[in-house]
Protein backbone atom coordinates (compact mmCIF):
# COMPACT_ATOMS: atom_id res chain seq x y z
CA UNK A 1 0.00 0.00 0.00
CA UNK A 2 1.88 3.72 -1.37
CA UNK A 3 1.14 6.21 1.50
CA UNK A 4 0.97 9.57 -0.39
CA UNK A 5 -0.41 11.71 2.62
CA UNK A 6 1.15 10.26 5.69
CA UNK A 7 -1.74 10.08 8.35
CA UNK A 8 -1.62 10.61 12.75
CA UNK A 9 -0.10 7.30 13.86
CA UNK A 10 -2.91 4.73 12.65
CA UNK A 11 -4.21 3.72 8.98
CA UNK A 12 -7.52 1.80 8.57
CA UNK A 13 -8.20 -0.92 5.88
CA UNK A 14 -11.72 -2.13 5.56
CA UNK A 15 -11.91 -6.27 4.58
CA UNK A 16 -8.57 -7.07 6.12
CA UNK A 17 -10.10 -8.66 9.89
CA UNK A 18 -8.77 -11.94 10.33
CA UNK A 19 -6.29 -12.15 6.86
CA UNK A 20 -3.20 -9.92 7.43
CA UNK A 21 -0.33 -12.37 8.74
CA UNK A 22 2.56 -9.75 9.03
CA UNK A 23 3.35 -6.09 7.78
CA UNK A 24 6.16 -3.92 7.78
CA UNK A 25 7.62 -0.68 6.08
CA UNK A 26 9.46 -1.13 3.42
CA UNK A 27 12.37 1.86 3.45
CA UNK A 28 13.81 0.14 6.50
CA UNK A 29 12.15 -3.62 7.29
CA UNK A 30 10.61 -2.24 9.98
CA UNK A 31 7.56 -4.59 11.59
CA UNK A 32 3.85 -2.21 11.89
CA UNK A 33 1.54 -3.83 14.62
CA UNK A 34 -2.14 -4.31 13.34
CA UNK A 35 -4.76 -5.05 15.25
CA UNK A 36 -8.87 -5.57 15.15
CA UNK A 37 -10.28 -3.15 17.43
CA UNK A 38 -13.60 -4.44 19.05
CA UNK A 39 -16.33 -2.41 16.93
CA UNK A 40 -18.10 -1.88 20.34
CA UNK A 41 -14.99 0.36 21.76
CA UNK A 42 -15.92 3.92 22.05
CA UNK A 43 -13.97 6.94 21.15
CA UNK A 44 -11.89 8.34 23.52
CA UNK A 45 -8.99 10.98 23.69
CA UNK A 46 -6.51 9.28 20.99
CA UNK A 47 -8.50 5.83 21.41
CA UNK A 48 -9.76 4.87 18.35
CA UNK A 49 -14.14 3.32 18.37
CA UNK A 50 -16.85 3.04 16.27
CA UNK A 51 -14.84 1.02 13.76
CA UNK A 52 -16.33 -2.03 11.89
CA UNK A 53 -15.25 -5.56 12.57
CA UNK A 54 -13.99 -6.20 9.14
CA UNK A 55 -11.89 -3.20 9.49
CA UNK A 56 -7.57 -3.67 10.78
CA UNK A 57 -6.48 -0.70 12.30
CA UNK A 58 -2.39 -0.81 11.11
CA UNK A 59 -0.20 1.38 13.71
CA UNK A 60 2.20 3.57 12.10
CA UNK A 61 5.11 5.88 13.43
CA UNK A 62 4.32 9.39 14.25
CA UNK A 63 6.67 10.62 11.87
CA UNK A 64 6.60 10.27 8.14
CA UNK A 65 10.07 8.04 6.83
CA UNK A 66 12.14 10.36 4.71
CA UNK A 67 11.19 9.14 1.84
CA UNK A 68 9.53 10.01 -1.68
CA UNK A 69 7.10 7.71 -1.26
CA UNK A 70 6.02 5.46 1.84
CA UNK A 71 5.06 1.63 1.07
CA UNK A 72 3.34 -0.59 3.53
CA UNK A 73 3.59 -4.14 2.25
CA UNK A 74 1.13 -6.52 4.09
CA UNK A 75 1.19 -9.75 3.89
CA UNK A 76 -1.98 -12.22 4.01
CA UNK A 77 -2.68 -15.95 5.34
CA UNK A 78 -2.78 -18.25 2.65
CA UNK A 79 -5.69 -18.78 0.80
CA UNK A 80 -7.43 -15.57 2.66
Amino acid sequence: MHLPVWPMKHVHFRGLAGTVRFARLLHDGSEVRHSVIDPEQKAQHMTVGGIGADVVTFTLPIMRPDVLMPVLEIRLVEGA
